[in-house]
């Protein structure tokens, strides 16, 4: 979505034409449940609105309205999840507490809802977006946050079901930061979750020149960090679901679009993360 007025406001995405591009929108109907972060413009909405239109038998956002009610927000969670499966249970939950930066006008939290795969198979699943910014008061507020969310884990799952919690972290977790005090507090909160992207290791987000260009006209003063999770916590119920493959999608610049500086566009500043589970 980007920082400033436009952003608060919630009319028009930047650089709005990839939202319309066939490759972004076959990529992003292809999963069996899509989890989208960043739906806070008209654009956005619309598009998730209409992506897998016959696909995504069900789904739910929130609906990212001002609100005045315990204290002034411009912008919602931006937070939606379209699925093949059922979403049945369907909540937005607030943190709480303001954020810092652009993020103080949103009301930041997770969208969870249960998932009926089969007659057999009920999943918990929470999208979210946490706290962006890199300063002191950023940090501090993640932290909260990540107690909030480990508040809301609790409250809504069951140890016999499997659990997928997803989302923007804004914590870093390659290789090269886990020894970081911030990755440490996300590892323990979410100790009895498997981080499935660890293990490969991929950026999510990367502004390096020669990397994504989208990234790097929002943030050019950033740097290569893997900030989007899957979180995953198997149940102890009469099935056995597991992860088989992480990728990255929408990782390649969209050839056919460009920017006004003639610089290939992309479909997002973040790279989309894809898992796959079978049933054992």
């Amino acid at each position: 979505m980007g920082q400033g007025l436009a952003a608060i406001t919630a009319q028009r995405a930047p650089h709005a034409a990839r939202l319309r591009d066939a490759e972004v929108l076959s990529q992003c109907a292809e999963p069996d449940i899509l989890c989208l972060q960043e739906l806070l413009s008209t654009d956005a909405q619309r598009f998730f609105d209409g992506v897998g239109k016959k696909r995504f038998t069900s789904r739910f956002r929130d609906d990212n309205r001002f609100r005045v009610s315990n204290g002034l927000t411009m912008r919602g969670c931006g937070l939606g999840i379209g699925s093949r499966a059922p979403l049945s249970k369907a909540v937005i939950r607030s943190f709480r507490g303001a954020g810092v930066g652009w993020d103080r006008f949103a009301r930041k939290g997770v969208i969870h809802t249960q998932v009926q795969l089969s007659d057999r198979i009920l999943i918990d699943l929470i999208t979210v977006h946490l706290q962006a910014g890199y300063d002191a008061a950023a940090v501090a507020v993640r932290e909260a946050q990540l107690s909030d969310l480990r508040d809301f884990i609790d409250a809504a799952g069951d140890p016999l079901r499997p659990f997928i919690v997803c989302g923007d972290f804004n914590i870093d977790g390659l290789s090269s930061a886990r020894d970081s005090a911030e990755y440490g507090h996300l590892s323990s909160t979410l100790a009895d979750f498997e981080d499935l992207g660890a293990a490969a290791d991929f950026a999510t987000y990367d502004p390096d020149p020669g990397a994504n260009a989208l990234a790097r006209a929002f943030a050019s003063n950033s740097f290569a960090q893997r900030i989007d999770y899957i979180f995953w916590r198997p149940g102890r119920g009469r099935f056995e679901l597991g992860c088989t493959d992480m990728r990255l999608f929408l990782n390649e610049p969209l050839g056919q679009l460009e920017q006004p500086r003639g610089v290939a566009d992309w479909a997002s500043d973040h790279y989309g993360l894809s898992a796959t589970f079978q049933l054992f």
